[in-house]
């Protein structure tokens, strides 16, 4: 067996952070990274099990990836392995199954001459974090697990129950070593990043303190998603810290839904009185930000009511983004019992919030017309243009100019459309 990897990635931040971690494993150990699975000796697939039809895609991508590769090893990791290894394995006999804390074994699998299957062991060594290499963007994960025990979610099965954390030190010398390497935006990723520190005496606020007093350099860190009941113990210490322009004033914090009764069947944590209460301390103390949720629409239990509260708690707020989905069956789940809504009313109800989410990001989108911004190029769009990030992490696309990037530029808004922002660089 040869030495080219291909890696496969899908789903979240933290995923993605979890394949920066086995890059710098296999690097190491003599192996190279590479970008066509055509090419490839092994071929390694990080998945996704968040929903009934991301499931399905990442069966059906396995197979076309056997299709692809036929004389590859199988590596096949991420939150599918724990929730269907027996429909990965029917694709696949070959294949060695790692769950996601087992990521980091992924060098000592490969020195085997037969399958390895580490399944629900939820064992994380935390202490490997991925190291920089290039490029503007380091995705580091934080840690891994939730406290939560939401009735749609199959994530307890996929990553376990326990709240995991890296050490302070380990993270802040992590990124210290990548932006005097030359990153620049530093992605914090996690399943629930406001429950950092949990089981380690510390939090959030505490690591953010230290990172920002001992990483010199002009850079950004952007926080990942973080539920609203953790983040309601920890906002008060949290809010202050977005005064160091190093921080980019973005808040994924996920509401699920506008109605009382479903966050109940839900098993969330929170009313929609607490949740507002939350967004308004945010946006009271930090000022101008983005802030990006998820909603459910379809739950069993959703009446047309219920749907409604949800589609006016999208009118009160005014999110600068959110991500709709249509309830899945998950396995595993208290919602899996629960008495469903049919399918042609789930997709009605998607339609219509993604139709008012799409508006109302236009209009939040709009007031930022004509204002000065400082943006971070950290990229390019679809067309080659030059692209970046604003303070609030909103995305710009600057038509027509080549920058390098890494750069921090001057940039007028002279267009916004619901999706992104478009600018000229002033000198």
């Amino acid at each position: 067996m040869g030495k080219k990897v291909y890696i496969e990635t899908y789903g979240c931040w933290l995923n993605r952070g979890e394949s920066e971690v086995a890059k710098t494993i296999l690097r190491e150990k003599g192996y190279e990274i590479v970008s066509t699975p055509g090419s490839a000796d092994i071929v390694v697939v990080n998945t996704c099990a968040v929903r009934g039809d991301t499931e399905r895609n990442m069966l059906m991508r396995l197979e076309e990836l056997k299709k692809i590769a036929p004389q590859a090893r199988f590596i096949v990791t991420g939150c599918l392995v724990n929730v269907r290894p027996k429909s990965i394995l029917e694709i696949l006999p070959d294949a060695s199954l790692l769950e996601p804390d087992a990521v980091t074994k992924i060098g000592d699998v490969l020195e085997e001459d037969k399958p390895v299957y580490i399944l629900r062991k939820y064992e994380r060594d935390l202490s490997l974090l991925p190291k920089y290499r290039e490029g503007p963007t380091y995705v580091i994960p934080i840690q891994s697990g939730c406290t939560g025990s939401c009735s749609f979610c199959v994530e307890w099965v996929a990553r376990g129950r326990r709240v995991k954390s890296y050490p302070v030190r380990l993270i802040v010398d992590a990124v210290k070593e990548a932006v005097s390497k030359g990153a620049k935006e530093v992605y914090l990723t996690g399943q629930d990043v406001a429950s950092y520190g949990l089981d380690i005496g510390t939090s959030l606020p505490k690591l953010l303190e230290t990172l920002l007093e001992e990483v010199p350099g002009n850079y950004r860190v952007r926080i990942g998603m973080m539920e609203p009941s953790m983040l309601s113990k920890i906002v008060e210490e949290l809010v202050p810290l977005f005064k160091d322009p190093r921080l980019y004033k973005y808040f994924h914090i996920p509401v699920q839904h506008g109605d009382d009764r479903v966050l109940s069947l839900m098993n969330r944590k929170y009313t929609v009185g607490e949740y507002k209460s939350l967004v308004e301390r945010v946006r009271e103390g930090v000022g101008l930000s983005s802030l990006v949720t998820d909603i459910i629409v379809g739950f069993p239990g959703e009446t047309e009511e219920a749907f409604q509260s949800t589609l006016k708690l999208l009118e009160e707020i005014m999110f600068d983004k959110v991500h709709v989905a249509r309830y899945t069956l998950r396995p595993f789940t208290k919602g899996y019992l629960l008495p469903g809504v049919p399918e042609p009313v789930k997709k009605r109800r998607s339609r219509l919030a993604s139709e008012l989410a799409l508006r109302i990001s236009g209009e939040v989108n709009r007031k930022y017309e004509g204002k000065l911004t400082e943006v971070l190029v950290n990229g390019t769009s679809f067309r080659g243009d030059a692209a970046g990030r604003t303070p609030e992490y909103k995305l710009v696309i600057m038509k027509g100019y080549e920058l390098r990037a890494g750069d921090f530029v001057k940039v007028r808004i002279t267009k916004s459309t619901p999706l992104h922002l478009e600018g000229e660089v002033v000198d």
